[in-house]
Parts: structure tokens; sequence; C-alpha cells
């Protein structure tokens, strides 16, 4: 009798686990699916679409500045008539700045190589100069502006996005560069935000794998992540992929990605999130879902135990009555002539 309820109650039990791990298996894995699919559909080109719009409002506005700047015939004539006198462009830089609101104006001559700035004349531009190099870049440049990201000479080396326009004569002769530049602490700003609130990782990569914008996860010193081992393969697939999702493994379980192709600017714009922080909360559910099941298993067990005691109980007792019954009738037939 005593093998019979303990085998009984192994199998109640046996049921009761396998019940509720299949049941909250099945839900994790439901949940988990839905999440993925939340944030590489919504989550990730929300943020996208975010971060674009930002940088969009910002550098947009400064190529059209440094469009009408480059066409602008004061700066034309100034430049073809000899630079004859510096203070005029240095306030029409200053005007620029001002009426803008930039973070930096500047004119480069293609005929004596001076650097003009909204402050004044700053220096002569050299090709043995490394900090020259943008210049001589863009000179031999077929379109006509680039974005780029360099150290501003006339704002104590502070980290700016520059728009470089080359300028034209009225026969179509280069002449110069110009442009205005303006602080990347307001993207940067946007980036961190996403990164502290939403753990995201954000950054632009030119076409060549170069590092163009960053939050704090990245140094300042790195220049291509395609030289990065950890770095490359997802910079590779990122300029592959251009415009669309993908996945990639990040140690701790799986990093989604969301790429964003950027015209404008000829740059991709990358946004990833890994999969395990957004399941963090799910985790801590399946864990109080498992303490609730184990509990319930027990007082299940308990009830099982003592309903099956009082039926050996109340069995056992029906059987000693009907023992009773017949051994008095077995003595009535004892006893009868």
């Amino acid at each position: 009798m005593l093998r019979k309820k303990n085998h009984l109650i192994a199998i109640v039990t046996v049921l009761l686990i396998s019940g509720f791990v299949v049941t909250t298996l099945a839900n994790y894995y439901v949940v988990r699916e839905t999440v993925r699919k939340q944030i590489a559909e919504n989550e990730l080109p929300l943020t996208s679409d975010n971060v674009y719009s930002e940088i969009q409002r910002d550098l947009l506005s400064s190529v059209f500045i440094s469009s009408l700047m480059s066409t602008d015939t004061f700066v034309r004539d100034w430049l073809i008539q000899g630079e004859r006198n510096s203070d005029q462009i240095t306030n029409y830089l200053n005007e620029i700045q001002q009426k803008y609101n930039t973070f930096t104006s500047f004119l480069v001559s293609e005929q004596t190589g001076v650097y003009y700035h909204s402050s004044g004349p700053l220096k002569t531009v050299s090709p043995e100069e490394p900090r020259d190099k943008w210049y001589y870049r863009v000179r031999k440049m077929k379109t006509d502006y680039e974005i780029n990201i360099d150290p501003d000479l006339g704002n104590k080396d502070a980290m700016t996005i520059f728009v470089n326009y080359r300028i034209y004569d009225y026969d179509g002769n280069f002449i110069g560069v110009t442009g205005v530049g303006l602080t990347i602490s307001a993207v940067k700003k946007l980036i961190e935000r996403y990164k502290l609130q939403y753990g995201r990782e954000i950054f632009f990569l030119n076409m060549k794998g170069r590092l163009m914008l960053h939050g704090r996860e990245f140094s300042d010193h790195e220049n291509s992540l395609l030289d990065m081992n950890d770095m490359a393969p997802l910079v590779t697939k990122a300029l592959k992929v251009r415009d669309g999702a993908f996945t990639m493994d990040g140690g701790w379980g799986p990093i989604l990605y969301n790429v964003r192709y950027i015209p404008e600017f000829d740059w991709i714009l990358v946004v990833g999130q890994s999969e395990s922080g957004a399941l963090r909360q799910i985790h801590n559910a399946v864990a109080v879902n498992l303490f609730i099941y184990a509990f319930v298993t027990i007082i299940v067990l308990i009830l099982v135990n003592l309903a099956i005691s009082y039926y050996q109980t109340g069995l056992s007792e029906l059987i000693q009555f009907c023992i009773n019954i017949l051994y008095k009738i077995r003595q009535l037939s004892i006893v009868a002539p």
C-alpha cells in the first residue's frame, strides 16, 4: 500500500513539474521572439530615424550654407581680385557664423594658400603639414563638397564636423575651399542618451570603414574600425548590408543591428542593441514564475498526500468493517443446529 502511495505521488510530481516547465519554456520562447522582432523591426529603426533626423537637421543646413558661400559673388570676386583686404573676408565669415549660428566658418585660397577664419587669417596651408591634408584632398575631389571631422584650429582644436565646399571662378576653375563647421557635442549627447537609457551603441562609418561619429565606447584616437580584430566583422557586414538589419554574436548573446545608408554624407549609421539586455526583465519574470510553480507544486503534493492518506484510512476502516461482518456471519453459521 505504501509503495503504491509513493508511486502515485511520484507520478503526480513528474506531471506537475513537466507541465510547469513546458509551459514556462513555451511562453519564454514566444516572448523572446516577440521582443526580438520588436527590437529589430521597430525600436532600432526608430532610433536610427531619430539620430538621422538630428544630424540631418544640423548637417544639411550646414551644407546649404556652405553651398551659398561657395557661389557668393563677393567671395569669388574677392579671391579673383587678389585678396586685397583680409578684413573684408574676415567680416564676411564672422557674419556667416553669427547669422547662422555655426561653430566656425572658414575660407582657404588656392592662389595664396592662406587659411581665413572668422577671427582673421590663421595660417598658410602646406602639403607637408599633416593637418592640412584635408585641403589637398578636397582640391583633388570630383564632387563639390565633403563632410569631414577634424580638430578646429580656430577653436582650440575642438573636434568639429566640417563641410568643405569647393569654390570655382566664373570659368569653372578651382580657386579655393570654403565652408562652415559645427560642434559634434549635440549629436554625441544624443548618442550617449540612447546608450544610457536603452543600452544601444550608435556610431557612423564612412564607406572605407572609418569611424566618423561615436559615443564614449570608442576612443577619439581610433580611425578605421576595419583594423580592429573585434570590430572588423561587424564593420564588414555593415558596409555590405548598408540598409537593413542583421544579427551578430556578442559573446554574451546575440546583438541586433540596424544599419542605414545616408546618401547626403556617404556615411552608414549603425545602431545596435544586445538581446540579453532587453530580455533581462523576461528572465526575472521566468525566475518568479518558477518560484511560484515550485510553491504550487509543493502545496499540491501535500494535498495529494493528505487525500491519499485519508482515502487509505477510510478504505482500511471499510475493509475492517466488512471482515467483522463476515466473521459474525461465520460465527452464526457455526452455532446454528
